[in-house]
């Protein structure tokens, strides 16, 4: 299951947003306001007895003027989308009244205990979902220790790492290895992306502010843990990386902005090598086809050789008759 925002409608000078539902047996669109989300996260809050800045997921900021409508609005997509697959993934949140009111199902209805990574039928796109959602709630948690804003109680974000995170990155190896007979270029390149998450998660785990950036007292002494290495794991162990020489001279902070990046490099990387499995996969069922048509050719082709080589020998037979 997922959530999708493809489009937005102006209706009476308000934008509504396009909200595309995909369940394991249905899916359906409805069409949601700015202030329906605002709500949303006021009636949970109230439910739930917290304060509004302790809600997990934040929504994207109130504007009261817009200099680029259009540009206000596709970020908007993008961040409502982020929030309700985060919703989602919410064990605790997931099942609540107010959040399946928003999403105009019964009162009745539960969401499954994670969601089921099934292969078959669109099972491939369903888990390519659940990895980009899971991925996005990753560096937001991270990008909110480093910031410190949002829900950064050390408690909480342990819970939803057990509850939430991990068992979800479980699902996705579970399903990669029940498919590994099928593809092996695709299951490789999924245990990849599993592989990143699961190194995102560590990193949330490991990270200490701030003495996890290896700050320093007045005296020049460290405090704490700060002294601790981030590369190939905090402090040490039998799984411990040697440093290069790339590596040695930067700090945790510069060293984790090192890894982020060749993530992104590795996605870059994993993109242009499905691209190119694509147009493999097209160029193959174009050689398929120009093969099936060029075989019906030569069967119409011996179809005609074997008519005509009967009305030989008929030809063959009256001339004899004749003579």
């Amino acid at each position: 299951m997922s959530i999708t925002i493809p489009a937005e409608e102006e209706i009476n000078g308000s934008t509504y947003y396009q909200i595309n539902v995909k369940l394991p047996l249905r899916s359906y669109t409805i069409k949601k306001r700015y202030s329906d989300f605002d709500n949303l996260v006021k009636t949970l809050c109230h439910h739930i007895g917290i304060n509004r800045k302790d809600f997990p997921y934040t929504l994207p900021a109130k504007r009261i003027h817009w200099l680029n409508k259009s540009n206000v609005v596709e970020e908007r997509k993008q961040e409502f989308t982020h929030f309700l697959n985060n919703m989602l993934l919410d064990l605790s949140l997931r099942n609540e009244p107010e959040f399946l009111l928003f999403l105009q199902l019964p009162k009745n209805f539960k969401f499954q205990h994670r969601p089921q990574i099934d292969e078959n039928g669109e099972g491939g796109d369903l888990w390519y979902d659940v990895y980009r959602s899971l991925k996005n709630q990753l560096l937001e948690e991270l990008n909110s220790l480093k910031s410190g804003e949002g829900n950064t109680n050390p408690v909480r974000l342990k819970e939803r790492i057990h509850k939430n995170y991990q068992p979800t990155i479980n699902d996705l190896a579970n399903s990669a290895a029940a498919n590994n007979n099928e593809n092996k270029q695709e299951m490789m390149k999924r245990k990849l992306y599993i592989s990143q998450v699961q190194s995102l998660v560590t990193q949330i785990e490991n990270f200490k502010k701030p003495s996890s950036w290896g700050e320093t007292d007045s005296n020049g002494n460290s405090n704490g843990n700060g002294s601790r290495r981030i590369f190939g794991g905090m402090g040490g162990g039998s799984a411990h990386v040697k440093e290069t020489d790339d590596t040695i001279a930067l700090t945790n902070q510069e060293l984790l902005q090192h890894q982020l990046q060749i993530h992104q490099n590795q996605d870059k990387e994993i993109e242009q090598l499905r691209v190119s499995i694509a147009k493999q996969r097209q160029i193959g069922e174009a050689i398929n086809a120009e093969v099936e048509e060029q075989n019906s050719i030569l069967d119409q082709f011996n179809e005609e050789v074997e008519n005509t080589s009967d009305k030989v020998q008929q030809a063959r037979r009256r001339a004899k008759k004749i003579l």
